[in-house]
């Protein structure tokens, strides 16, 4: 049955609670511990408090992200195509649960001096258990409900507890350094006993209140007959797919070259030193009010054209960063609110549209959720890593040297790094949604993600 034909009532029956949204998306918070953790206070840790060097530091942090990438596909594939009498998701995110903390003990209470297998071992232990978990329940989520609505609920859902989890982690993080003078080797102690806690917890709750739907085993056998690379090409063969993980590409890209930049621009240009933790905390608080309403939107409107508002907002708004003057806390702050007026919907929405690709292919086969969300972890990963660089590459153009004086052309450049790559996402993105991009003749008048 087509999800459009089904009356109201019947929708409703078929919704999840509150309450199922809400335990669905516990592991959310334990994923933003991890990539919070990881980014932002391992690298300080393992340099400052356990002396391994910088260029260890930097080469561990890349081997594991390679390790994520090859992870999550292979990972999402077999969870995918072998069932067990537990479950195809389950199995995996269990053994995740019992990884996760180990890997994070080890990691996050290493010694001063610890031996450097340790800390290999144990970031890859971590990561591994990672992997367990996140792809397996972002192939679930994906599969959850057949109906369109119902997916896009599902998708808000998980992003609005991420945007609760960054909040919360940066909101405590702050208060323990402020009000109790923590360090980093106290705050990376919090840190992994935190995430050694919610791995068990989260998914304890997930596996206690939902039940995967069978697979179907007949399409499953056929498709297992598919070597890996032999199904991931198949998959990148259908157009709507492609244009899909392009835009999350423009969205990582985005995202992650206005973190790289953030503090350059913060305190060295415009001077606000010490405000940067606050500041970081308004989009996100932004997105806790405005994500559900921009999901009933998508469901009245349709979700491509509530991510075309979001792409033209995007490249409205960002150049406003431009002019905001040098010292006015309080200009910055009304631009970063106006900004975070759409913060999340692309990742919303866009998640929600793989959930669609999915269950069209589901009709011509098994059920390839996990692998679905693994082709879209791994883009918005390469997303992310390319964003980065990008914004410093472009500040290290200027010759803008933290720390030193900072001229009318330096200060320029990092706004121009910090405002670019955004803009020219959106420009891109929304060219992409009416229609430039690799699609068929026909999907323009009929698209999945409509």
């Amino acid at each position: 049955m087509n999800p459009g034909d089904l009356s109201s009532a019947q929708r409703d029956s078929r919704r999840l609670g509150l309450a199922g949204l809400a335990v669905f998306s516990l592991p959310v918070l334990l994923f933003q511990a991890v990539e919070l953790t990881w980014r932002a206070y391992l690298p300080v840790f393992l340099n400052q408090s356990v002396g391994v060097a910088l260029a260890v530091v930097g080469a561990l942090m890349l081997g594991v992200r390679v390790l994520d990438a090859v992870a999550d596909v292979a990972i999402g594939w077999i969870s995918d195509n072998v069932a067990t009498r537990f479950g195809r998701r389950a199995p995996w995110m269990a053994a995740g649960a019992l990884l996760v903390p180990v890997g994070a003990l080890l990691l996050f209470l290493a010694p001063p001096g610890a031996e450097l297998v340790r800390v290999i071992g144990a970031g890859v232990l971590l990561h591994v258990g990672y992997s367990f978990i996140v792809t397996p329940h972002g192939g679930w989520g994906l599969e959850l409900s057949d109906d369109e609505e119902e997916r896009t609920r599902i998708m808000g859902a998980k992003v609005w507890f991420g945007v609760f989890g960054s909040i919360a982690m940066l909101a405590t993080i702050g208060m323990l350094e402020r009000s109790y003078g923590f360090g980093i080797r106290a705050l990376a102690t919090v840190l992994g006993t935190v995430i050694a806690i919610a791995a068990p917890v989260t998914i304890l709750a997930v596996l206690a209140k939902f039940r995967e739907r069978p697979p179907e085993r007949r399409k499953q056998v056929a498709k297992m007959s598919q070597p890996l690379p032999q199904l991931l090409a198949g998959m990148m063969r259908d157009p709507a797919l492609r244009r899909i993980l392009f835009l999350y590409l423009l969205c990582g890209i985005a995202d992650a070259s206005t973190a790289s930049t953030f503090l350059f621009l913060v305190e060295p240009v415009l001077g606000l030193t010490g405000q940067a933790a606050t500041l970081l905390l308004i989009q996100p608080v932004m997105a806790l009010f405005t994500l559900p309403l921009w999901a009933g939107l998508a469901n009245r409107l349709g979700r491509r054209n509530v991510l075309t508002i979001g792409y033209a907002w995007q490249a409205l708004t960002m150049p406003l960063a431009l002019v905001v003057p040098a010292g006015s806390t309080v200009l910055f702050g009304l631009f970063l609110a106006l900004r975070g007026l759409t913060c999340g919907i692309e990742y919303m929405l866009l998640r929600a549209m793989v959930a669609d690709v999915a269950e069209k292919g589901a009709a011509n086969g098994a059920r390839l959720s996990g692998t679905y969300y693994a082709l879209s972890s791994v883009t918005l990963k390469l997303a992310l890593g390319l964003g980065a660089g990008l914004g410093l590459f472009l500040i290290g153009l200027s010759g803008f040297e933290a720390g030193g004086s900072t001229g009318s052309g330096a200060s320029l450049a990092v706004r121009l790094a910090y405002v670019l790559p955004s803009v020219m996402a959106g420009l891109v993105g929304l060219l992409v949604l009416n229609g430039v991009g690799p699609v068929r003749p026909g999907l323009r008048k009929k698209p999945v993600y409509t």
